[in-house]
């Protein structure tokens, strides 16, 4: 296996420690670090958890990015969402005035339910539903 370079920071205290124990023992520091953080490695992909309070920055936030996964029902139940709203505020457009508070009843409803949908998928179209759905509201 060919080997690369990676250069990091860490503290000097730290470094000089390293430095010494891998120089009394005779060990080779390349291969000290490559053996830990192989072992570090396998550690995290074994592990269903990660501590974050470890790596956690002592003044900082922690961001969690977690890759979106759509399934099928919420694929379905987005399109199925995007129609409907789409079909109400069509009606609500050339509705007479007394059927204006039922169709805005559905449409609370549904936007409930889409709000929750945008929310997982983050899809545009259905944003803009729901910025069409707002302004009905008034």
């Amino acid at each position: 296996m060919s080997k690369v370079s990676k250069y990091f920071k860490m503290e000097r205290g730290l470094k000089g420690r390293f430095e010494r124990i891998c120089a009394i023992l005779g060990l080779d520091q390349s291969g000290v670090l490559e053996k830990l953080l192989s072992e570090w490695c396998d550690t995290q992909a074994a592990s269903d958890q990660i501590k974050l309070d470890v790596y956690a920055p002592s003044s900082g936030n922690i961001i969690i990015n977690q890759p979106r996964q759509v399934n099928v029902a919420v694929k379905a139940e987005l399109t199925y969402v995007k129609l409907e709203l789409a079909r109400i505020l069509d009606v609500l457009k050339t509705a007479e005035a007394n059927s204006i508070p039922e169709f805005l009843k559905q449409l609370a409803k549904l936007a409930i339910k889409a709000n929750r949908i945008q929310t997982l998928t983050q899809d545009n179209e259905l944003a803009q539903l729901l910025a069409e759905a707002e302004q009905s509201f008034g």
